[in-house]
């Protein structure tokens, strides 16, 4: 339904008017070495190792991180709106294919002038192969014309900030090459509550509310939410805090070790958040329902109050299988997690 050959090209000419023109500053830092270099500090820290093997590292413009992306919003749209489009009528059917494509364009142009690095996951969508075999290690992105831009629009030596960038990434390639099950079950929670949507409202009421959501971050489809789905998305709400909650409170244990001016950087980054994972960014903006910044504080005390508790042994249990994975009632309270997993056991 959507024209993804043209939804492709607005986003690259919406991306390429603010790109700064940077082509010396690739070979100025190595992020495959930074990144290798990581994983010993990170492993020692966490618990979690990889096997050693060479690790594919990209340092992408705008352009080629929209190339790569395509399939992974293609993956989570198109499912929906072929449920949706079932006797859809034909001028239903253009008038969703030309809007649609007009806002995944803007909406992957303007992901892609905001992220900074990536860990490849691969499509998060039920029964979609990942890119890659289980035991070759993930593809990790870095933007790094991005990363300049963001390190001086919100006051940070840029240093710091790759090698903060650096860290973060290389810890998400721990828990997901670590623990293969969680990019599936992020997966099925995905399809768990887009999947009935389309077919609940029909082809052109998810049309006008798709795109009403991707160009406000309006809240229209948390309107027709089932129970299900609700308890679907709240139940990938609290994953989502857990990754990258427990990613944050990795950085703050080993960032003031490896980056320099980690306290000034953790702060401004804090404030501004401008490294949200794009896929995620996109399902909050299709959905309407925003990821608050208040959950990533959350996701982070609460793995600072189990680890002080169990130690880094006990807050790694999270990543043993979607059972152990936290509700949003206990990431508030981190004490009723380790009740039912851990003294019950």
């Amino acid at each position: 339904m959507i024209s993804w050959s043209l939804a492709r090209r607005m986003a690259v000419a919406f991306a390429s008017r603010t790109e700064r023109d940077i082509p010396a500053r690739r070979g100025a830092f190595d992020y495959p070495a930074a990144v290798e270099e990581a994983l010993g500090p990170l492993a020692e820290f966490t618990g979690i190792s990889l096997p050693r093997s060479e690790r594919p590292v990209r340092v992408a413009d705008r352009a080629e991180w929209i190339d790569f992306n395509i399939e992974s919003f293609q993956a989570l749209l198109e499912p929906v709106l072929q449920r949706a489009s079932a006797g859809a009528s034909d001028v239903t059917w253009a008038f969703g294919k030309a809007t649609l494509t007009a806002q995944i364009g803007l909406l992957l142009g303007f992901l892609s002038a905001r992220v900074l690095g990536q860990y490849d996951t691969g499509p998060l969508v039920a029964g979609k192969k990942p890119r890659k075999r289980p035991e070759e290690p993930g593809e990790i992105f870095f933007l790094d014309g991005n990363i300049a831009s963001a390190a001086g629009r919100i006051g940070v030596p840029l240093a710091g900030l790759r090698l903060y960038i650096v860290l973060h990434e290389t810890t998400h390639a721990l828990q997901f090459e670590g623990h293969p099950w969680l990019r599936d079950h992020l997966g099925g929670l995905v399809e768990g509550f887009t999947g009935p949507l389309a077919e609940r409202l029909g082809a052109l009421e998810t049309v006008r509310r798709l795109t009403e959501n991707l160009r406000t971050g309006g809240r229209s489809l948390e309107l027709v939410m089932s129970r299900g789905q609700r308890e679907a998305f709240e139940e990938m709400q609290a994953t989502m805090s857990v990754i990258e909650g427990y990613s944050d409170y990795v950085m703050h244990h080993l960032g003031r070790q490896l980056v320099p001016g980690y306290d000034h950087l953790k702060e401004r980054m804090s404030r501004s958040r401008v490294h949200r994972p794009p896929l995620e960014t996109a399902i909050f903006r299709i959905t309407g329902l925003d990821m608050k910044l208040e959950q990533y504080r959350k996701g982070e005390q609460f793995a600072d109050a189990v680890a002080r508790r169990v130690g880094m042994e006990g807050l790694n249990r999270v990543w043993e299988g979607p059972e152990y994975m936290p509700s949003l009632e206990e990431i508030r309270d981190p004490g009723l997690w380790i009740g039912r997993v851990l003294e019950a056991a």
